[in-house]
């Protein structure tokens, strides 16, 4: 499994589908909307990562980090 940055799993979570394809769809719909350099960047680089893995890899992505202190 792909260990993300905080910020790409925060990221992720704002912009989470009901499935990997989904939530590419939704990176690949807001990145137009995101002025902030570093923020689409963000987006790019996680946009990379969900394309090269597979749906079981996905799946396997623990959302509950983002929210641990």
């Amino acid at each position: 499994m792909k260990d993300f940055t905080v910020e790409e799993l925060n990221f992720l979570c704002i912009l989470r589908g009901i499935d990997r394809k989904d939530t590419i769809s939704n990176i690949v719909e807001a990145t137009p909307y995101i002025a902030d350099d570093d923020v689409r960047k963000i987006g790019e680089r996680l946009l990379f990562t969900l394309e090269a893995m597979t749906d079981a890899e996905y799946n396997d992505i623990s959302f509950d980090e983002a929210f641990e202190a």
